[in-house]
């Protein structure tokens, strides 16, 4: 046998009843051991602390699950209407008019002779605004005038002959009878004659010409007819406007009223309501509103399109955002929070003012509204009230800086 043979005892290295190799496996065995119990150790202390930080994150846990289900919400209360609110007026559009307006047409036939008021011109009512040449009517009334004379000199000689009982009563009454009808001839055909000058009906200013010298004008205006001027009184202006139906009771005459370009909304004038129709248009469903604006400084034009913001009367009834509103199979609901509870109200809408709307009943002024209410939102459910963050109003066309 080869085998190295151990000097003490003669066994091989490696043969198990050498004691160094006993020696060594039992070192072996024990550092195993300990390597185990150090990895069971570790295991243990991990298992605790996974254990621990659980239990830690089951009452963070349990406490945001009790959070969750209270809910956050923003809350406002409605307000009374506040005439100063832009929010509140009422727009309407509308055409500049000037308080009178005519078209001038000729009363006869003929050709222009003269013109003497231009587009832009003033005139004042009677002033004479062009000359007709009328030849036959002139004519007719030289022809009328000598059958007059005719008439009237045989009515008084039959007077004469009747005071002396010459002539019978019947007679003179024929006589008289033609006397009269001549005079009437001859006085329609003056009026008539009279009609070649025409004048202004009003004082005004001129806005349109549409006749020159030499020109045929026909009476009346129908037909060819045209007008030959165009006038309209610009110191005061009327616009017409149409108030819904729903709104005709929110205003009356007298109420002041703001008028303004679109193209300059800052320029606001104000006028007033001068009347109304008094009736509602089957057609439109609207009221038709006159509202009178002075305008000494010619600063507005007839015929420009302006817009006019009202005022509109309320009473007693509430504004709330039209983000509190939930719509329903029941209609429109407002959510409110009452001690810290939620509760649904059934309301009634009024006038829709775009971010605003008003409610006429279902609502106190006390409540405390929820903004964006959810869907999802159920009476009794627990919720936390929360005042929103104040931001500056929102400006709007047609609102005074009163």
């Amino acid at each position: 046998m080869k085998d190295t043979l151990h000097d003490s005892h003669g066994l091989p290295l490696g043969h198990p009843d050498n004691p160094e190799s006993q020696i060594k496996l039992k070192k072996t065995l024990r550092s195993v051991k300990l390597i185990a119990l150090v990895v069971l150790v570790l295991m243990l202390i991990g298992l605790a602390t996974a254990l621990l930080e659980r239990w830690s994150f089951a009452e963070v846990l349990a406490k945001r699950a009790e959070e969750n289900g209270v809910m956050h919400v923003l809350v406002v209360k409605p307000t009374a209407p506040d005439k100063n609110n832009p929010n509140m007026k009422l727009v309407l559009p509308g055409t500049l008019r000037g308080i009178n307006e005519a078209q001038i047409h000729s009363r006869v036939t003929g050709y222009v002779k003269e013109w003497f008021k231009d587009l832009g011109d003033t005139a004042k009512q009677g002033e004479t605004l062009a000359l007709i040449d009328i030849p036959e009517i002139n004519r007719q009334v030289e022809e009328a005038t000598a059958n007059f004379k005719l008439a009237k000199t045989v009515y008084e000689r039959w007077r004469r002959l009747r005071a002396e009982d010459a002539v019978s009563q019947q007679e003179m009454d024929e006589k008289t009878g033609l006397y009269r009808q001549s005079e009437a001839v001859l006085n329609r055909l003056k009026q008539l004659q009279s009609f070649g000058t025409v004048v202004a009906p009003f004082e005004g200013r001129i806005t349109r010409r549409n006749v020159n010298l030499g020109d045929l004008v026909n009476a009346g205006n129908v037909g060819s007819a045209q007008a030959m001027f165009s006038m309209a009184r610009t110191d005061r202006l009327s616009v017409y406007v149409y108030l819904p139906q729903d709104r005709t009771s929110q205003v009356k005459v007298g109420d002041e009223v703001s008028v303004y370009q679109t193209n300059a909304p800052e320029k606001i004038i104000k006028g007033r309501i001068a009347r109304t129709a008094g009736a509602i248009d089957i057609n439109t469903r609207t009221l038709q509103v006159d509202v009178e604006i002075p305008n000494e400084n010619n600063a507005l034009l007839p015929g420009a399109y302006v817009e006019v913001a009202m005022q509109v009367a309320l009473g007693d009834s509430l504004i709330v955002p039209t983000n509190t509103l939930i719509f329903g199979a029941g209609g429109p609901y407002i959510a409110v929070v009452k001690d810290n509870r939620a509760e649904k109200k059934k309301v009634t809408l009024g006038i829709d003012f775009g971010n605003q709307v008003e409610i006429r009943s279902g609502l106190s002024p006390d409540d405390l509204m929820i903004l964006n209410p959810m869907d999802s939102l159920v009476n009794g459910q627990s919720v936390v009230p929360q005042s929103p963050k104040p931001r500056a109003n929102s400006s709007r066309r047609g609102a005074s800086s009163e």
